[in-house]
């Protein structure tokens, strides 16, 4: 390599050696970093570093194949484990003399972010999805800081980084493997885009975006080493080409425009000595991998999968070869020949990027219409679509600004405030989420993490003027965290807990870096020895002790509610709700275990129990529209629950207004309740539920017509709503007892298109015949109505008795 290249590793070698530890076997100490000694009693605490740096490493490593920790079941098992890890941490600090837990500005906002959530869950609008998100964050936070206080050196730094590195290596391997169904991951592989593990391209896109900038780290530091190791990296190289291959392939726009902007960040703030080997090496692995991952997709498209590693492996030697082919440049001199002909270079990268240009403008000139189509998704879909996602977030953000609406707050209401029909538990926006689950507060104490993780890094990069391997290393670790954070401002990458310790990793590892120069360290330790003090350690004991009984609980909980499913299946209803009440017991916020026994606790007969049961889910979830029409279905048949029914059917509709399945509940109910009364006599009340059943139709149009064009355009995930064949059923049923035949007539036929209410659409068609006194029409329609629904003829004898309710 250069001679720049060998000076930037003597740095980092020096810096190295500096903060190793040294026994003097004369003194009976150990000589740290700055001077600090430390007893040679203390030489045995050292097996507990080991144990919480190893252990983080597996936290790091492995949750990307555990569903990437999305699921609540994989972030408390996560947890349980971090504070173990946690602890072991604490006790290699506290046998360092130092019994400090938050020392600088940055720990203080760490924890302030978790706090928070933990606050916002006492008035969350969903308390069950409240604590799972407080769960996430204090694994965040834990993460953090066991990574700040763990790291001792640059060494350690980058050991940690390399397994975020190796476990991408390993995602980006199963996204290859799902494409060509060697392995199957549910979603891995979706409308010939790359997903992996995290079953979603633009998350796939984000984490790789990181790791492949940490991968231009770890390949120029392999290749400021001896000759000797020049082999690790070309398998840097390998793993480089690999990485950002996977990268294309996941399509993500968004990810391609973070990466634009990033990687012109990234060559701005690392050494002048690396830029030009380092820009060499990421243009060359981008050509190659382009290239290949257009034959890869071209290959599994046709089915091919033979073809598609093939295309694999010819980048994987290619890419390594052209390394060669540099390094042989490099030793004829090529660096001084590029450091003096900078000019020429930048002309000739300028003139590919022309050319490049110049191919796109063919094709699109020969391809019109797809790029049209390509411009006109990525305008409504990718911006038009968020949009309207970030503005309905901020109707819920004016709702509740102080602390939000706790953790899930979005996911739980966000159908209450929609402008059109859309389905999306996430904001796609990390930081308008954050707004919406803890508010300004919330937001804040985020943003200061962001700010004190910047200003930490400001300081670092230039304590390090002439220490280029260390200015390096604290340049990717900034980038690779703005990226995660740039990314995560447009979709909800951090929502997958496997990216977000990612992300806290990093900002654990600048605070890391830090404490062993000395930037951000609460202060000077004396050299004398401090005698070490057992409260702290019993605090944090205490502590990680109730986070983990808490973990374990809703662990628990999730394991009992798990085992359900199968007893069911069986037909063990008693045994199913003694799983579900052990469930709630251990976790005593999760709405869903009580909506379950109220549906297992009907299917027994058991309707007190039931219904205390589902309000109870109406408790623990206020904006579940699903929870509500359940309520209502239990007085659905009641006599006397009529009103219940109908207030709780309405109250569903006000939770989901663009949902039409509600207004067919509604319509239902508001005519049962009315026919339920006019048997009872209560004529009023009948006549006020039927005309209540009559008015969904228009209620359904005056909802639609509150839509826009872009709106209507925007809306995908349903059909548009409209006055469906159930709305006009039991709306013409309505209509012909209250006497107003011709509009009964109209809505009936119109419910005469829907295949599912066809029979009892003909058999009210034959009754409303009946009332008006066409007895032969009456009999031909019943006929038809027998044949499309036996029983028909039995039930129109009830119905042709019910009186009529006329002005």
């Amino acid at each position: 390599m250069s001679k720049s290249a060998g000076k930037s590793n003597k740095k980092l070698s020096g810096e190295v050696t500096r903060r190793t530890p040294e026994v003097d076997r004369k003194k009976g100490d150990i000589k740290k970093a700055g001077g600090i000694k430390k007893t040679a009693e203390m030489v045995p605490w050292e097996w507990s570093h080991t144990v919480a740096f190893w252990g983080l490493a597996v936290l790091l490593f492995f949750p990307n194949y555990f569903k990437a920790l999305y699921f609540p079941a994989q972030q408390e098992r996560a947890l349980i484990f971090a504070a173990i890890v946690f602890w072991f941490a604490w006790l290699w600090q506290w046998s360092q003399q130092d019994n400090g837990f938050l020392n600088s500005p940055l720990d203080y906002f760490a924890l302030a972010f978790p706090a928070v959530y933990l606050i916002s869950a006492f008035q969350a609008a969903n308390y069950g999805l409240a604590v799972d998100e407080a769960v996430k964050a204090t694994l965040y936070f834990m993460v953090y800081w066991t990574a700040s206080r763990l790291v001792r050196n640059e060494r350690d730094i980058v050991t940690v980084l390399n397994v975020i590195y190796m476990s991408a290596i390993g995602v980006a391997l199963a996204g290859l493997a799902a494409a060509t169904n060697i392995i199957h991951i549910n979603r891995g592989f979706l409308d010939g885009r790359l997903c992996s593990v995290f079953q979603y391209p633009n998350t796939l896109a984000s984490y790789l975006l990181a790791v492949a900038l940490i991968g231009l780290y770890l390949w120029r530091r392999a290749a400021a080493v001896e000759t000797s190791k020049h082999i690790i990296q070309y398998l840097y190289t390998a793993a480089n080409f690999l990485i950002l291959a996977v990268f294309i392939g996941t399509k993500s726009q968004g990810g391609f425009l973070v990466f634009l902007f990033v990687f012109i960040l990234f060559f701005i703030v690392i050494p002048k000595v690396d830029r030009a080997p380092v820009f060499i090496h990421f243009v060359t692995c981008c050509l190659f991998s382009a290239l290949t991952m257009w034959g890869f997709l071209h290959a599994v498209a046709g089915g091919k999968t033979g073809l598609a590693w093939l295309w694999i492996l010819l980048g994987l030697i290619c890419a390594p070869a052209a390394h060669l082919l540099y390094n042989f440049g490099a030793s004829k001199g090529l660096s001084h020949w590029i450091a003096g002909h900078k000019k020429i270079v930048l002309a000739a990268f300028l003139l590919f990027v022309v050319i490049c240009l110049a191919g796109a403008a063919v094709y699109a000139a020969g391809h019109g219409d797809i790029v049209r189509a390509g411009i006109e998704k990525i305008r409504l879909r990718n911006a038009a679509e968020r949009m309207y996602f970030y503005h309905d977030a901020l109707k819920m953000f004016r709702e509740r600004p102080i602390l939000g609406w706790g953790g899930g707050g979005w996911d739980e209401a966000y159908r209450a405030y929609q402008s059109y029909f859309y389905n999306s538990d996430k904001v796609h926006g990390y930081y308008f989420q954050v707004l919406v689950e803890t508010g300004i507060v919330g937001l804040l104490a985020l943003l200061a993490v962001w700010a004190g993780f910047l200003h930490l890094t400001h300081r670092l990069y230039h304590q390090a003027k002439t220490n280029y391997a260390g200015r390096f290393l604290i340049s990717v670790i900034t980038v690779s965290a703005v990226s995660l954070g740039l990314h995560a401002a447009i979709d909800f990458d951090l929502s997958l807990s496997a990216l977000a310790l990612v992300l806290w990793t990093m900002f654990g590892l600048a605070r890391g870096a830090g404490i062993y120069s000395g930037a951000g360290a609460a202060g000077k330790k004396s050299g004398k020895h401090v005698a070490p003090r057992y409260v702290a350690p019993a605090g944090v004991l205490a502590a990680l002790i109730l986070v983990i009984a808490c973990a374990a609980s809703l662990a628990l909980a999730g394991n009992y509610s798990a085992r359900v499913g199968t007893r069911v299946q069986s037909q063990n209803v008693n045994q199913s709700i003694e799983l579900l009440k052990k469930a709630s017991a251990y976790n005593p916020f999760a709405a869903d275990y009580h909506s379950n026994l109220a549906r297992l606790y009907q299917y027994q007969g058991n309707s007190a129990e039931a219904v205390a049961q589902a309000r109870r889910a109406t408790e623990l979830s206020k904006y579940s529209a699903i929870r509500y029409t359940e309520l209502a279905s239990l007085f659905y048949n009641r006599e006397d629950g009529g009103a219940e029914a109908v207030a709780y059917a309405e109250k569903a509709l006000s939770l989901e207004p663009f949902q039409i399945e509600r207004y067919e509940f509604l319509a239902a109910t508001c005519f049962n309740a009315g026919y339920n009364n006019l048997l009872a006599g209560n004529r009023d009340m009948a006549k006020q539920y039927f005309e209540q059943a009559a008015g969904v139709p228009d209620r359904v149009e005056d909802i639609a017509a509150t839509l826009n064009d872009t709106e209507k355009e925007l809306w995908k995930d349903s059909p548009m709503i409209n006055p469906t064949a159930p709305v006009k059923l039991n709306a013409g049923k309505s209509l012909c007892l209250l006497g107003r035949w011709p509009e009964a007539e109209q809505n009936l036929q119109a419910a005469l298109a829907g295949e599912k209410v066809k029979g009892e659409a003909v058999l009210w068609l034959a009754v409303l015949r009946d009332k008006q006194g066409r007895t032969q029409e009456a009999q031909n329609l019943l006929a038809e109505a027998e044949r499309l629904a036996p029983g028909s003829a039995k039930k129109f004898e009830e119905l042709s008795g019910a009186g009529i309710l006329t002005n």
